[in-house]
This record gives structure tokens, sequence and C-alpha cells, in this order.
């Protein structure tokens, strides 16, 4: 049997074949960024047990309270591909700050806080808008298949991502680990950039919108 006709149909179209390389790369990333963050703080900056817990809150922070009026404000926009173009770069400016800081010898842990909120904000716009952006790739009759691919691409990335990252971090030390968690976001903002999608309109803006879903 040819290689080829080994792939999966999905795969062999140009647009969900990036669209998925995207994915996967820039979940390789994120992982990467979970032992690189840390290990800076601990390594660099000496972080104690409860300066790490306020790290991890910084992180996951924005999944609490931006989830519902970022899915509100994405639902009323007509580009939500562009909106995720716009979140790669801001993510891999914001990471990218990291290593220039250390550099500098200017790196602290309120940066480290602000970071990892700002990033954490800006996979939340991230991951509202690809939800649509998905549906307009795939036909509802491969949904299934489409996640399979998604989802092997997650648990790869768990596999992965954290050797990697340990591996990066013993070469060329954590905070310059980030440089290639950058990288990620920009092969993502690459793979995006080269797709052309229709997005389906966006839903009319009615009274209530949001409170219903807090409602939920």
């Amino acid at each position: 049997m040819k290689l080829r006709e080994r792939i999966p149909g999905l795969l062999r179209e140009r647009s969900f074949r990036r669209y998925w390389t995207g994915q996967t790369v820039s979940l390789i990333g994120d992982e990467i960024s979970l032992i690189a963050i840390p290990l800076a703080a601990v390594l660099v900056l000496g972080a104690d047990a409860a300066e790490m817990g306020w790290l991890k809150v910084a992180g996951l922070l924005p999944t609490l309270l931006l989830s519902l009026p970022l899915g509100a404000w994405a639902d009323r926009q007509a580009r939500r591909r562009r909106a995720m173009i716009a979140a790669d770069l801001a993510r891999a400016a914001l990471v990218l700050t990291l290593p220039l800081a250390y550099l500098l010898d200017a790196l602290t842990l309120g940066q480290l806080y602000a970071i990892a909120f700002g990033v954490g904000a800006l996979t939340v716009l991230f991951d509202v808008c690809n939800a649509t952006l998905f549906v307009s790739l795939v036909e509802t009759e491969r949904y299934v298949q489409a996640n399979s691919l998604l989802s092997g691409s997650r648990s790869m990335s768990w596999l992965a991502g954290p050797g990697i990252g340990g591996v990066l971090v013993q070469v060329l030390t954590a905070p310059f680990t980030l440089v290639a968690d950058a990288l990620t976001y920009l092969v993502s903002a690459r793979q995006l950039a080269s797709i052309k999608p229709v997005e389906p309109q966006p839903e009319p803006v009615t009274k209530g919108h949001f409170t219903a879903g807090l409602r939920w």
C-alpha cells in the first residue's frame, strides 16, 4: 500500500493538514512552557512554594474569569481566524520578553505572573475562536475523524512535551527554552494564515446573551 493511501483522508486536504500541523506544534509548545516557566521561577529567581502557587493561579485565572465574556465576544465576530493569528503572535511576543529580561538581568516574579496571566488570557481567546474555525474546516460527518486526529496530537504533546522541555532546559537554561515555545506560536500563526476557510456568519446580538451563558 502506498504511503499516501495510509494517510487519513482529512490529512490529504491541505487546509485541514495545515490547521492540524499548527495545532500540533502549538500544543507541544504549551507543554514546554509548562515546564520552562516554573523552572525559571525556581532556578533563576528562587521562588518558594507560595510564589509557585501564585504563578499557577495567574495562569489559570483567565479561564475562570474570561471564558464567558470572550466567548460572547467571539460569537459576534466575523473574522475569528484573524483573532487566533493575533493571539498567537501576541503570545509569542509575551513569551519572548522573558528570555530578553533574563539577558538584561531584569527578570522578576511580577513579570512571570503578568506573562502567565497574559498568555492564559490569549489562550482562552484562541480556544473560543478555534471551536468555530474547526466547524468551518470540517464537514459534520467527519467530526469524529478530525477530533481523533486532534486528540492524538494532544495526547502526544502530553507525552513528548515535558521530555522535550526538560532536555531544552538542561541545554539552554529555562528562560531560553521559552524561545522554542515562542517559535511554536509563530508556526501556528503561519499555518493559520495560509488557510482561507469560509467562516460562519456571527450570531446576532441579543439582549441577555452573556447572562444566559452565565446562568447556564
